[in-house]
């Protein structure tokens, strides 16, 4: 009995590269464990793990399936070796969120609607028009834009509104307080902004985000996919307007954080952060607020479908005071690069 384990554990001809190469593979994608700790300014090539978690573990997954059709032991021990990979995971791929019993009584929609062009402005219309949300949220849309001006007075008419530059916030409960975050932070296309809601029954505040982009367009990484010229030239350029991005936004989340931290009011953040979960930008936020999605949601969360690789990057997190009762990323809406997000809250 001995002499067989010894034997089928006995690594030879190209086993043994495979194995270390797997094992490296491993150990880089059980560094999602400590990405979120490590500021960029510290190192910032950490931020690329969440990013490209989900394709690394599909990688390790596969290489499984091979070694268990060449050495179905050592493809057990792998298996058991990678069931910590998958709790990360459930940050963008959960359907087993919790059944809240609770009536909600406050509707918030969150949108990236990409400068309205990808739809008519009926389209958008006549979707905000059957979403009746209590409050919207949207990035990425000029105040100043004709087209913006027309949905504003279709589909907004009786919300109050407030503006800062691409994000913009309506409510139907009065504003008593609106103010910009991001002021001092120049050479950006970041924006954020805080309204301070009067429910009647409460007080609450509401943050829009749209933190930096990284200014990636689809040509760039088609371009390094379909032609070896370029791959080398493209992944620099990648890979450094990237990083430039991952230090931007560890500046814009120092400057966001304090208006979480001292509100007086119970918090609700929601909008495009531009980065993924398990990356250092969700873990600051998530520190203070829960993740609505991580509460209740029952299906993908990824909300960016442009690239035809899905992120998460649209999120809606509240203060402990109140209670996550629905989440929905509304993948049906293809009228922008983004999917909408609605919340369902029970106000406290």
């Amino acid at each position: 009995m001995q002499e067989k384990m010894v034997k089928a554990l006995r690594l030879k001809g190209f086993d043994p590269v495979f194995f270390v190469s797997h094992l490296l593979i491993l150990l880089l994608s059980y560094s999602i464990y400590l990405a979120p700790y490590i500021a960029p300014s510290t190192f910032p090539y950490f931020g690329f793990v969440p990013i490209f978690y989900p394709a690394i573990v599909l990688f390790n997954v596969l290489l499984i399936g091979i070694l268990v059709l060449r050495r179905r032991l050592f493809g057990i021990i792998f298996i058991v070796l990678s069931a910590g990979l998958l709790p990360p995971l459930f940050k963008s791929y959960q359907f087993f969120g919790d059944k809240v019993e609770a009536k909600s009584d406050f509707k918030l929609l969150t949108f990236n609607v990409h400068y309205l062009r990808d739809a008519e402005v009926a389209v958008f219309e006549d979707f905000f028009r059957k979403e009746n949300a209590d409050v919207v949220l949207l990035q990425e849309v000029w105040w100043k834009d004709k087209k913006f001006e027309a949905l504003k007075e279709a589909s907004f008419s009786d919300y109050y509104h407030e503006k800062n530059t691409l994000n913009q916030v309506f409510s139907r409960y009065p504003i008593i307080e609106f103010r910009p975050i991001f002021s001092d932070l120049p050479g950006t296309t970041a924006y954020a902004c805080y309204a301070d809601i009067d429910t009647g029954e409460d007080t609450l505040r509401i943050i829009n985000v749209y933190l930096e982009p990284m200014h990636i367009n689809k040509e760039l990484i088609k371009e390094g996919v379909n032609s070896t010229e370029h791959a080398k030239t493209n992944s620099k350029i990648l890979k450094n307007k990237l990083t430039e991005g991952f230090l931007r936004h560890q500046k814009q989340i120092q400057e966001l954080i304090p208006f979480i931290q001292h509100s007086p009011h119970p918090v609700i953040l929601a909008g495009d952060l531009n980065a993924v979960p398990n990356s250092y930008e969700y873990k600051q936020i998530s520190f203070w607020l829960r993740d609505s999605y991580i509460d209740v949601g029952r299906s993908s969360g990824t909300t960016f479908h442009d690239y035809k690789f899905p992120l998460r990057l649209d999120y809606v997190f509240h203060s402990d005071e109140l209670l996550s009762v629905g989440y929905k990323v509304l993948r049906k809406q293809k009228i922008s690069d983004h999917y909408p997000v609605v919340a369902e809250l029970k106000l406290p």
